[in-house]
């Protein structure tokens, strides 16, 4: 593991203020194919973007990290089963394959959305 890698590993996810709200930020990216560190991470988070008092408009930023099928399903699980109801999400950085997953979430009326900016994806949450 570089120390780039490191870096992204230790990068904290947190609540942005942006457009007179709030954007909860899980950064998931740079991480390569570290794929048990990716869902520890994201499993770590759980509880705090789970909270009722945490945003109900989610970033999860996936750039430079290699989304495994397990990856995706336990991103997909962890919202199923954090009992908190998530009013847009917005995924950046992601492949042709987890692109598909998500227009099966739209289909069930979630709000999600795919974007290769970050810039473009906080103003789709909170224009």
């Amino acid at each position: 593991m570089d120390d780039i890698q490191q870096a992204a590993i230790k990068k904290k996810s947190f609540e942005l203020n942006y457009n007179g709200g709030t954007i909860w930020c899980e950064h998931l990216d740079g991480m390569g194919g570290y794929e048990d560190e990716v869902i520890e991470k994201l499993l770590g988070d759980k509880k705090a973007f789970s909270r009722p008092s945490s945003s109900a408009f989610m970033i999860i930023n996936l750039d430079k990290t290699e989304i495994t099928e397990r990856i995706t399903e336990t991103i997909f699980s962890a919202f199923e089963n954090s009992g908190k109801v998530f009013r847009k999400i917005a995924f950046v950085g992601v492949g042709s394959r987890l692109r598909r997953e998500i227009k099966a979430l739209k289909a069930k009326c979630i709000a999600v959305e795919t974007f290769d900016d970050y810039e473009k994806a906080k103003d789709w949450l909170l224009p």
